[in-house]
Parts: C-alpha cells; sequence; structure tokens
C-alpha cells in the first residue's frame, strides 16, 4: 500500500509516503505493503482452497488438523498486515484510493470468519446449530477463495489506487 502523508513534501521520501526511510511509519508503510506478505497470505489461501476442494471431491466430512494449522499461520501473517494498516491509517496515513480501506475492512471481516470456523470456533456453532451438518470442506473453500480474491483486491487499491 503506498500511502501519503498529508501535509509533507516528496523530496527525500520513501515511496511517495513523505517520510524519510529511517522514520517510523515509512517503516511500518513499507512493512504493510510488503509484496511477500501479501503473496504468502494469497498462496496460502489458494493452497486452503485447494485443500478444501480435494477434501469435498473425496467426500470428506472435515478437515484435518494440518489444514487447520495452517490456516492459523496464514491468518498470523495477515493479522501483521491488518496491525500494520490500521495503526498507519491511525497515525494519519492515507491510502491512494479510500476503496483500500473497504477492501481492509472486508478482508478482515474474511480472517474473523476463518478463525471462528475452526473446530470449536465461535462460528462452528452457530453454524451447526440446526439439523444440517456443516460441509466443512465446501464451506471453507468458498470462504477461502473468497478470501485470497479480497487480498488481491485489496493490494491492487492500496499499490495501484484502483
Amino acid at each position: 500500500m503506498s500511502l501519503r502523508r498529508p501535509g509533507r513534501g516528496v523530496a527525500g521520501d520513501v515511496a511517495g509516503t513523505g517520510s524519510h526511510p529511517l522514520d517510523p511509519m515509512a517503516q511500518l508503510l513499507a512493512l504493510h505493503a510488503l509484496l511477500s506478505l501479501t503473496a504468502a497470505t494469497a498462496a496460502g489461501n489458494a493452497v486452503l482452497t485447494a485443500w478444501a476442494i480435494v477434501a469435498h471431491r473425496r467426500r470428506q466430512s472435515t478437515l484435518g488438523s494440518s489444514f487447520w494449522t495452517l490456516l492459523l499461520l496464514v491468518l498470523v501473517v495477515l493479522a501483521v498486515q491488518i496491525a500494520t494498516g490500521v495503526v498507519a491509517a491511525v497515525a494519519g496515513a492515507r491510502p491512494k484510493t479510500s476503496l483500500h480501506f473497504l477492501y481492509g475492512v472486508l478482508v478482515t471481516a474474511g480472517a474473523v470468519v476463518q478463525f471462528g470456523l475452526r473446530p470449536q470456533g465461535f462460528l462452528r456453532a452457530a453454524m451447526t446449530r440446526n439439523a444440517a451438518p456443516l460441509r466443512e470442506p465446501r464451506s471453507l473453500a468458498i470462504v477461502c477463495v473468497t478470501q485470497m480474491l479480497l487480498i488481491l483486491r485489496a493490494y491492487m487499491t492500496g499499490a495501484f489506487g484502483h
């Protein structure tokens, strides 16, 4: 996410942020905009989607502990991006387009859903309250592919402004 800080010049700044390279805000923005973090979370969700689709096609009713471990690892990396984005926004940094904030909120909501659907998660009980069983692989495939697309779109609005 290439962010601007109001009232700053561009001479000697970092990637148009208006910050000096040693400025803590510049370092925070650089961490938030790190392509490898975005790639890790998007690729992680792609792998999780494929995993869930294969499990669904094999008619498995649940996903194993390895799936949930990988999901939690992806969520930890995503939490770093969310936290740095929130801190940057509170400190006054603004993305090229305010649409980036919408995608940030949607990605955060998706992460909450992913976390809540894990075994013993707070959303799991709500999903299994009725007599109909939770189709875990299919549900997680849909959630993970949606999350992957939201992450990529959030990156596009932050990095390119559209």
